[in-house]
């Protein structure tokens, strides 16, 4: 490298270190992998397994590829226990994925080109906004743009002919750069085929999205004869993928993503499974989603107007730019389809700006690519000029949204100071973290519920619990909670789930529930209700509504003690599985075992 690539590369990760310090919050996100992914690691700290504790059958996990909660369970050995500890893995990562990204770029076009893509990468609303919370997104991004420098170093640079911006010096009349053979000398190849492919296994193993990556790595070695590389990173990478896979299959029904992908809505199971008109309907409805609201809100975080128009526009660009490489096709060229495909293939529902973060610097690249080979059709015209005013536009956009993101977590913090840090998940969620933080203090030991958030409950209770079943069904929650070991459910108002679900539950059978406890002020408090056999003497419909009767005693557990536990960390600051304040309904005992069957 250069001292002028080195000092680039400093550079980059200098400012993406300030961008990412004025978004960072220490809070937790407010959805549940957040949770999941700290529960997962605490179980491997703890020698338990890869198991899933907030689970009152406590299953093997087999949802999530397991690379990442390892990262998160190595920052726990190092002592990290608070929200903002803990965000150091993803953080630190997402530094190396914009160093990454302009390793990768140069190998393709001049230093100052790709010092632009990766800092507009880093710039970009999606990839900050998942750089602060407890996600993989990041991490996989830094793995797959790491791979891809060093497996095309063993390759040719795929080129489309020289229009201005190719990596290396522009001899007279050539018509591809100089950097178009392989990188990466005799000496250095296998070090970097080992890499890559380590690489290209932790991408595997830490979202499933990688995959698209392995068949790309392998189908490009092989395109470029280079075989024993393609049989390494292959079988490497198909033995370490299989081995995930038999897991899985091993335990059905613990919710893989591939049982849940062919559901027609995976928040709505009753709807049943996709068929193949259900599949052509997916893939329409993903593609003008990603291209009107996904693809603009990965750059800009909004939509709309300017935004969708020049989203649109990166994007075709970003089409000439990928197509007039196919001739000489590298990683990244095989790489794009694939995971397009899996994007288009995708639950609607789960579609959104995260899953474009891998595809933002490839957009970048590739689009420049596109607007320096059109423009090098104009005569007297430098392509640096064109390029220059379209990096300025998608920056002063992202910037936009950088200010906003940053004003945000100004406020975030401010909030954090005073409330704690589910201060800035909204009032729902406070009080369901408070209804959880109750429980395991007050709760009998042997407690299970049935709750909207199972990880954010287990984490913050220590009591083991599975969402309530999201049908109508006259009796669907009722047998859930009968098939999970559940006295307990939580009425929340997280979403319009728990009023739609529970709430209908409730009204059905009033003499089978209970109240425990009630939290919030509002009309609709977060509220934690015992679940009573058939015959028990529960709620019942008053002149003026349902009227809710009290838990026995023997149910309710010691709610008084619960109250003072408060008294001493108002504002929830801690993690009890983490840091051991579970309390005595926390100590978590699987169904069947000694300790309480949860019946």
């Amino acid at each position: 490298m250069s001292r002028r690539a080195l000092l680039l590369a400093l550079a980059l990760v200098a400012v993406q270190a300030v961008l990412l310090r004025t978004v960072f919050v220490a809070a937790p996100h407010p959805g549940g992998d957040n949770a999941a992914y700290l529960t997962l690691a605490h179980s491997l700290l703890e020698g338990q397994g890869y198991t899933e504790l907030w689970d009152p059958a406590a299953p093997p996990h087999t949802k999530y590829p397991p690379v990442f909660p390892l990262l998160i369970a190595l920052t726990m050995a190092l002592g990290a226990r608070g929200w903002g500890s803990l965000k150091a893995a993803p953080a630190v990562l997402s530094l190396v994925g914009v160093l990454a990204v302009f390793l990768w770029a140069r190998r393709r076009v001049r230093d100052e080109v790709a010092a632009g893509v990766a800092l507009l990468t880093g710039l970009s609303a999606a990839y900050l906004d998942h750089a602060r919370w407890i996600l993989s997104d990041i991490p996989f991004v830094a793995f797959l743009f790491l791979a891809l420098w060093l497996l095309e170093g063993l390759l040719p640079v795929p080129a489309s002919g020289w229009t201005g911006i190719e990596a290396g010096p522009s001899p007279a009349g050539a018509s591809e750069p100089e950097s178009a053979v392989p990188s990466w000398g005799s000496t250095s190849r296998w070090l970097a085929l080992g890499g890559a492919t380590v690489l290209v296994v932790a991408a595997v193993l830490t979202r499933s999205a990688g995959l698209p990556l392995a068949v790309a790595a392998v189908g490009a070695l092989a395109l470029h004869r280079r075989w024993s590389a393609a049989a390494l990173v292959g079988g490497t990478a198909a033995l370490a993928g299989g081995l995930w896979a038999l897991r899985a299959r091993m335990a059905p029904g613990q919710g893989a993503y591939q049982s849940e992908f062919r559901l027609l809505d995976p928040y709505q199971p009753d709807l049943g499974t996709a068929g193949l008109g259900d599949f052509l309907d997916r893939i329409g409805g993903n593609a003008w989603g990603y291209l009107q609201v996904h693809g603009p809100r990965a750059f800009f975080d909004d939509a709309g107007g300017i935004l969708t128009a020049l989203g649109i526009a990166v994007v075709l660009l970003a089409a000439v730019g990928w197509a007039l490489h196919l001739r000489r096709a590298g990683v990244a060229e095989l790489f794009v389809p694939l995971y397009v495909g899996v994007l288009l293939l995708w639950p609607e529902v789960w579609s959104g700006s995260r899953f474009v973060i891998p595809l933002v610097p490839l957009l970048l690249l590739y689009g420049a690519r596109g607007l320096s080979a059109a423009v090098s059709r104009i005569p007297r015209l430098q392509p640096g000029v064109p390029l220059l005013l379209g990096g300025l536009a998608v920056a002063v956009l992202s910037g936009r949204a950088w200010t906003q993101a940053a004003s945000w977590a100004s406020s975030c913090r401010a909030a954090v100071s005073v409330a704690g840090p589910w201060s800035c998940a909204g009032t729902a969620t406070v009080e369901f973290v408070t209804a959880a933080r109750f429980s395991g203090a007050a709760l009998p030991q042997g407690a299970v519920a049935l709750t909207r958030k199972p990880r954010i409950w287990y984490l913050m209770s220590g009591v083991p619990t599975r969402t309530y079943p999201f049908s109508e069904v006259d009796g669907a929650l009722l047998e859930a909670a009968r098939d999970a070991g559940a006295r307990y459910v939580v009425l929340d108002a997280v979403g319009p789930q728990g009023l739609r679900f529970v709430g209908s539950a409730v009204v059905a059978r009033p003499d089978l529930f209970c109240g425990i406890q009630a939290f919030g002020r509002s009309q609709a408090p977060v509220q934690l209700l015992g679940i009573l056999p058939e015959g028990g003497a529960g709620s019942r419909r008053g002149p003026e509504g349902l009227e809710l009767a009290p838990c026995p005693p023997e149910m309710a557990g010691d709610v008084e003690a619960a109250r003072g536990a408060f008294q001493g960390d108002p504002e929830l600051r801690r993690i009890p599985l983490l840091d051991g304040t579970v309390g005595r309904a926390g100590r978590h005992a699987p169904a069947g075992t000694e300790g309480g069957d949860g019946s």
